[in-house]
């Protein structure tokens, strides 16, 4: 007996003396970045509230940054919290849900579908860290071993068990271990806070809501085109999870909405055809008959964005921008669907037509000779651009005078200011024109 007695106490003290070994590893090698702040700082709200929540908001950058909880909190009477982290894949909103579920009694849950983080199934089969940045911070369950299991399978394993074997290049590289070190004894860090000054102020603010004055300049209107959704759909994984979501709420009776969050349009136009995606999600949520909501196809009268002042960037609104959409935002999810048809257009096409004539900015593509670039407009053929560029280094030059056509292309390396103007085909009178820097 003694011998049994002995033995475990040496495995007991070779296990925890492995654990100690990882858990050093970690804290000399996994990097401590801002942007990886933001999950350490969630899920240490998270656990501070659990057993508190009502209402669960799950998704990704655009919730935390478009949908402020103590807003909701004063309309609702109710406890909300945002679990959303950013490029947050539909399998992550899965199983963070569960781990929501198992801690609180939640009323509601309302779940962003946000196109790029479903379309071909991109991040679900190649963005593992957007997965085991949550799963590094979540505690030990069997919720979330089933999650790091399915996070990649047996060829991720070891990465998602052990965070320092991500780090394996830097291994041996004391400079980089002296700056993980030093950032994680300072004093913000340890408090679970986040904040900068730089450009604009920015925290991280509890309950998963990210405050920030940053204003989207017109100047950076030049945005490198990510989808075209008459080509890109929304992968099979990325249904099946947001199908698993939908019955493990019916399951738990939990009530569930769909929503996605307001885009700048440049972004959208970009995509080409965002009305594909939005009737592949608008299925989904027929099947189920559960609620769907995009606010990109909100009338005007009854939300209006000025372009500069509420984004913070082309997908995201800034804290002023939140502070007018998270209002209009429970009055629609708080409503009856059937009256809330008011509120929107049938589809993004027909918002464009309706809307007055403008221009958002560029978007384009890369190849290894050029940029491709096309004029961001809510029209096809009613509006003629002049485009006029002034590289860094070279004289002005002019694309093209009045004329329908949008594209034009730039020599790869070169860069400098085009000058966009928008006038009504046929007329003389201009409507708008921007500066962009490309």
């Amino acid at each position: 007996m003694g011998r049994i007695i002995r033995k475990g106490i040496e495995v007991l003290a070779a296990i925890l003396v492995f654990v100690g070994i990882v858990h050093g590893l970690n804290y000399l090698y996994v990097e401590a970045s801002k942007t990886y702040a933001w999950h350490r700082i969630l899920w240490h709200s998270y656990y501070e509230d659990r057993g508190k929540i009502d209402n669960l908001c799950v998704g990704t950058s655009h919730v935390y940054c478009d949908i402020d909880p103590r807003i909701l909190d004063e309309l609702s009477g109710q406890y909300n919290f945002n679990l959303a982290t950013p490029a947050q894949p539909l399998n992550g909103a899965f199983y963070l849900l569960k781990e929501a579920v198992q801690d609180n009694e939640l009323s509601h849950v309302y779940l962003e579908v946000y196109y790029a983080c479903s379309v071909n199934d991109k991040t679900i089969n190649n963005d593992y860290y957007r997965n085991w940045d949550n799963t590094d911070f979540m505690e030990l369950s069997f919720n979330k071993i089933e999650y790091m299991i399915s996070n990649g399978g047996l060829d991720k394993f070891f990465d998602n068990i052990f965070p320092f074997t991500r780090y394996r290049t830097q291994l041996g590289d004391w400079e980089y271990v002296r700056q993980v070190t030093a950032y994680k004894k300072e004093d913000e860090y340890l408090a679970f806070q986040y904040h900068q000054d730089e450009n604009a102020y920015t925290e991280y603010m509890p309950r998963g809501f990210e405050y920030t004055t940053r204003v989207y300049p017109e100047r950076a209107r030049c945005y490198e085109q990510d989808y075209v959704l008459t080509e890109d759909s929304m992968g099979e994984k990325s249904k099946q999870y947001c199908r698993k979501v939908i019955e493990y709420c019916r399951r738990k009776d939990i009530p569930i909405t769909l929503f996605i969050a307001p885009l700048n349009d440049l972004q959208l136009i970009s995509t080409e055809d965002y009305d594909n995606y939005i009737d592949e999600v608008r299925k989904i949520a027929e099947e189920y008959e559960i609620s769907f909501y995009d606010f990109n196809l909100v009338r005007e009268q009854y939300l209006s964005f000025q372009q500069n002042q509420h984004f913070r960037d082309e997908g995201h609104l800034n804290s002023y921008g939140a502070a007018v959409f998270t209002p209009f935002f429970y009055e629609v999810v708080s409503g009856e669907e059937a009256e809330n048809d008011k509120y929107f257009y049938a589809s993004y096409e027909e918002k464009l037509k309706e809307m007055a004539p403008a221009i958002y900015g560029i978007y384009y593509r890369n190849s290894e000779e050029a940029r491709t670039m096309w004029i961001a407009s809510n029209r096809d053929s009613e509006l003629e651009y002049s485009i006029i560029l002034a590289p860094n280094e070279g004289e002005p030059y002019s694309v093209q005078d009045f004329d329908t056509n949008k594209e034009f292309a730039v020599p790869q390396e070169e860069q400098g200011i085009c000058t966009i103007t928008a006038r009504v085909k046929g007329s003389s009178g201009e409507i708008q024109t921007m500066e962009i820097n490309y």
